[in-house]
C-alpha cells in the first residue's frame, strides 16, 4: 500500500525533467510513458483507498442531482454519454462517500468509453417493493462484449480480460468498483455477451 505513494515523488521529478529536454519527439514519447505510469499508480492508490473503511466519510447524497452534475462534467468534455431522465418527484437518496462514489462512476464510464468509444448510457432508479426498496445505478456501453467465461472473475484484482488485452492498466479498475460497493453495503453485477452490449448494475440500500 505504501509503494504507490513512494512512486509519486520520482514521477513528479521525472515530469519536471522532461520539460528541460530539447528534443520534442523525445519529450512526447516520455510524456506518454509517464502518463501510463501515473495512471497505474493512481489505480493502485484507488484500490488501497477503496478497501480501507477508515477512508470513507458517509453522508446522504441525492443521486439524481449528483449524477446530473457528474455526467454533465463528462459531457462538457465532449464525451458521447447520456443520462436517462430521473424522476425529480421521487429523489433517489443514498448514504455514500462522495469521493469514492465519484471514483466508482469514473472508473465505469472510463472503462465503457475505452471499449465502446461512444454511446454510453447512465441510468438510476428505485427498484424492489415498498418494504425493501433499493436504488439502482447502471452504466451501459455498446462496445465489445465480455466472454461468459470471464464474468465470474472480472471483479478480481489484477484480472484483465479479453476486452482489456492490448490496453494499458493494472486490472484494478473493476476491483475498485467492487470494493467501494461492498463498503456501501451494496453490490455490483455485470451482464454481457461477446457481441455486447455490456451493462454494469450497482445496487445500493435506499435511504
Amino acid at each position: 500500500s505504501g509503494l504507490p505513494h513512494d512512486l509519486k515523488g520520482p514521477l513528479s521529478r521525472m515530469w519536471l525533467r522532461i520539460e528541460l529536454a530539447d528534443d520534442s519527439k523525445l519529450k512526447e514519447g516520455l510524456r506518454t510513458d509517464l502518463q501510463d505510469m501515473q495512471h497505474m499508480v493512481d489505480q493502485f492508490i484507488g484500490f488501497v483507498r477503496g478497501t480501507d473503511p477508515a477512508a470513507y466519510r458517509y453522508a446522504p447524497i441525492v443521486l439524481s442531482d449528483w449524477l446530473t452534475e457528474r455526467v454533465g462534467a463528462w459531457q462538457g468534455a465532449g464525451t458521447d454519454i447520456h443520462l436517462q431522465a430521473v424522476d425529480d418527484e421521487a429523489p433517489l437518496v443514498v448514504q455514500a462517500d462522495a469521493v469514492a462514489l465519484g471514483r466508482l462512476l469514473d472508473n465505469l464510464i472510463g472503462n465503457a468509453l475505452h471499449h465502446a468509444g461512444k454511446g454510453v448510457e447512465v441510468a438510476a432508479y428505485v427498484s424492489g417493493d415498498e418494504s425493501a426498496p433499493y436504488v439502482v445505478l447502471s452504466v451501459l456501453d455498446r462496445g465489445t462484449g465480455i466472454d461468459e467465461s470471464e464474468l465470474e472473475t472480472i471483479f478480481n484484482p489484477f484480472i484483465r480480460g479479453d476486452r482489456a488485452r492490448g490496453g494499458k492498466g493494472t486490472g484494478l479498475g473493476l476491483a475498485i468498483v467492487k470494493s467501494i460497493m461492498q463498503l456501501h453495503g451494496g453490490r455490483v453485477e455485470v451482464s454481457s455477451s461477446p457481441l455486447g452490449p455490456t451493462r454494469f448494475t450497482l445496487v445500493f440500500p435506499a435511504e
